[in-house]
C-alpha cells in the first residue's frame, strides 16, 4: 500500500529547489555546526534558505541558532519556526519533544520523520538544509527514498578514524549513484585538508573547503543568529563554501 503522505511530501516540498543532506555517518564531526554555518552563510548571501533538524535522538541546531521552540503556528500544517534574528526557516522534531529524550527506534523513526515532513510548509526556498543523524542507517534511505532529489555535502574532520568511517559514506552513496556536493573539512588545523582531498578526489568528488577550528564555535554561532557578523578567520572560509555550493548546477 502507497502511504499517502508521501504525496503530500511532494507538494510540502515543491517549492524547494535544492535540497542538501549535511551528513557524515560518525558522531562529534561539527555537523550541526557546518549545517548551521551554511545555512547562515548562504541566508546573508540573500538566498532563501531554510534548515531541518532530522537528529530526533540528538537534535541541537536549535541551541546553536537561538530558535524558541515554541509550538509551530498551525495552518492546514505547521509553519517553519525562525532562527533567531535571521531570515533562516527552521524545523525540528524538538519543536514537539522539547529537551525530552525521543525513545524512538526502527520503524518508528521512519514514522516520526513522514510525519514531521508532510506535515510542515515550507515557505519558497532556494536551499533546504538537513542536519543528519549521524551513521549509515534508515535515516539516509528513508531521506533517499521520501526526498525529491537530495543531494549530500559530507562533512569529515582531520582525524584518520573519522575519514575511516566517512569513506564508508562516500563509497555507499557513489555505488547508489546519490548526487554528492561535496566534502566539508570540519576542526581543520594547518596542512590537514590534504588528506581530505585525497579522499573527495577518490570518490570523485570536490572538496568544498576547510573550516577551522574555533573555541567556542557554539557561542559564536548563536551570536551571529541574532545579527552578529562571523570572525573573519571563519567566514572567509565559510562564505567560500557557500560559494562553491551555490555554483554546482544542478
Amino acid at each position: 500500500m502507497i502511504d499517502p503522505r508521501l504525496d503530500v511530501i511532494g507538494r510540502r516540498l515543491e517549492p524547494v529547489k535544492r535540497i542538501i543532506a549535511v551528513s557524515s555517518a560518525k558522531g562529534g564531526v561539527g555537523k550541526s555546526v557546518c549545517a548551521a554555518l551554511i545555512s547562515l552563510a548562504l541566508g546573508q548571501d540573500g538566498y532563501r534558505t531554510g534548515l531541518l533538524d532530522l537528529d530526533f535522538q540528538g537534535a541541537s541546531a536549535h541551541l546553536l541558532l537561538d530558535v524558541r521552540l515554541d509550538f509551530p503556528e498551525e495552518q492546514s500544517g505547521i509553519k517553519p519556526l525562525r532562527a533567531g534574528d535571521t531570515s533562516l526557516d527552521f524545523m525540528s522534531f524538538a519543536a514537539f519533544s522539547r529537551e525530552h529524550a525521543v525513545p524512538l527506534r526502527g520503524t518508528e523513526v521512519s514514522q516520526a520523520m513522514l510525519e514531521l515532513l508532510a506535515i510542515t510548509i515550507w515557505n519558497p526556498l532556494d536551499f533546504l538544509l538537513i542536519d543528519m543523524p549521524p551513521g549509515i542507517g534508515d535515516e539516509i534511505f528513508d531521506v533517499l527514498r521520501y526526498l525529491r532529489n537530495p543531494e549530500f555535502l559530507v562533512v569529515t574532520t582531520p582525524s584518520r578514524l573519522v575519514q575511516h568511517v566517512v569513506e564508508r559514506l562516500l563509497a555507499m552513496l557513489s555505488e547508489l549513484n546519490v548526487p554528492l556536493v561535496g566534502v566539508i573539512e570540519n576542526m581543520a588545523r594547518s596542512a590537514s585538508a590534504s588528506q581530505a582531498g585525497r579522499l573527495a578526489d577518490k570518490y570523485a568528488t570536490p572538496l568544498l573547503g576547510s573550516i577551522p577550528f574555533v573555541e567556542g564555535i557554539d557561542e559564536i554561532l548563536t551570536r551571529v543568529a541574532r545579527g552578529a557578523s562571523l570572525p573573519e578567520n571563519l567566514g572567509s572560509n565559510v562564505r567560500s563554501i557557500a560559494e562553491r555550493i551555490v555554483a554546482v548546477d544542478r
